[in-house]
C-alpha cells in the first residue's frame, strides 16, 4: 500500500477512533456483540459458522476494529491487522483497557510477509477495505493461503453501484461511468465494481458460495450516510426513507463468501 496512505491514515486516526468508535458503539458491542456486522453479514458468518468459539479469525485493514472486537465478544481467536501504526495503538488502546487478548501486527493487505499459511478459518474484510486496494487478486490470493483448508473469507463492502453516484444533495447525480475504476487521487482510491471483485476472488482460488445485496438499516452501527448512531438519530433517520432520500432505492452493501479449495 502507498506510504502516502499509510501517512494520512496515522495522521486521521485519533479522529477517527473519536467519531466511530465512542463508547455509545463500544458499549453496543460489548453487550451485543453481533452488532458489530450488518445483519445480513452476521447471518452469513453464523451459517457458515455456527459457534466462533476457539476459531481463528483474521481481520486485515482492520481499521476501526468493530469486526474485530465483535468477532473476540463472540469467541474467536483474533489477528487484527492494518498498514496505519495508529490505527492499531488507538485499537489495542481500546482492548487492554478492556482486557481483550486480541493480536495486532502492523502489515499490508498487499503483502502479508508477516502472516504463516494455513492458519485461519476465517479471513474477513469490513467495508471500505477495498478502495485502497490496486490489485485485488494479489490480496485475495494472500488471504486465500493463509486459510486452512476450507477456511472461509467473508467480506462486506459497500455496493459498487453506488460509486458512481454524488448523495451529496439528496439527488440522484451521476460523477463517472460505472466502468471507470480509478485510481482517483493522489494516493489511490479504487472503485471496484462488482465483476472485478467477484472474478478476482474466484481468479484467487476461491469456491464462491454466498453473495448478498441489502440495504442500510436503521440503529446498523455501519448507516452508510451517517458517521455513528447520534448523527442519524439527530436527522431523525431521514436518509434511511426512499421517499425522501432516492439513494435509499439502492442496495447499500454487498456480502460475499468464499471458501478455499
Amino acid at each position: 500500500m502507498n506510504e502516502k496512505i499509510r501517512d494520512e491514515w496515522n495522521q486521521d486516526s485519533d479522529e477517527w477512533y473519536r467519531i466511530y468508535m465512542s463508547e455509545r458503539e463500544l458499549n453496543i458491542i460489548e453487550n451485543n456483540p453481533e452488532r458489530a456486522f450488518p445483519r445480513e453479514i452476521y447471518a452469513l458468518i453464523k451459517n457458515n459458522f455456527p459457534n466462533l468459539k476457539g476459531k481463528r479469525v483474521c481481520v486485515p485493514s482492520s481499521g476501526d476494529n468493530t469486526a474485530v472486537f465483535g468477532f473476540h465478544l463472540l469467541g474467536a481467536k483474533v489477528t487484527s491487522l492494518d498498514v496505519s501504526e495508529r490505527q492499531l495503538y488507538n485499537a489495542k488502546k481500546i482492548a487492554d483497557k478492556k482486557g481483550w487478548d486480541i493480536e495486532y501486527i502492523c502489515e499490508d493487505s498487499m503483502d502479508f510477509s508477516k502472516v504463516k499459511s494455513d492458519e485461519f478459518d476465517l479471513v474477513y474484510t469490513s467495508n471500505g477495505v477495498h478502495v485502497w486496494i490496486s490489485d485485488l487478486v494479489q490480496m485475495y490470493r494472500n488471504f486465500y493461503r493463509v486459510l486452512h483448508a476450507k477456511g472461509k473469507y467473508i467480506m462486506f463492502e459497500l455496493h459498487p453501484i453506488n460509486r458512481p453516484l454524488d448523495d451529496s444533495d439528496w439527488k440522484i447525480k451521476a460523477v463517472k461511468p460505472y466502468e471507470e475504476v480509478g485510481p482517483f487521487r493522489e494516493a489511490t482510491n479504487y472503485h471496484w465494481r462488482t465483476q472485478d471483485i467477484v472474478n478476482s476472488i474466484i481468479n484467487a482460488g476461491f469456491n464462491l458460495t454466498n453473495m448478498e445485496e441489502f440495504h442500510s438499516r436503521i440503529g446498523d452501527l455501519d448507516a452508510c450516510w451517517y458517521r455513528n448512531l447520534n448523527e442519524a438519530e439527530a436527522d431523525n433517520n431521514r436518509k434511511f426513507d426512499w421517499k425522501q432520500n432516492p439513494f435509499a432505492v439502492l442496495p447499500q452493501w454487498l456480502g460475499l463468501c468464499g471458501e478455499k479449495y
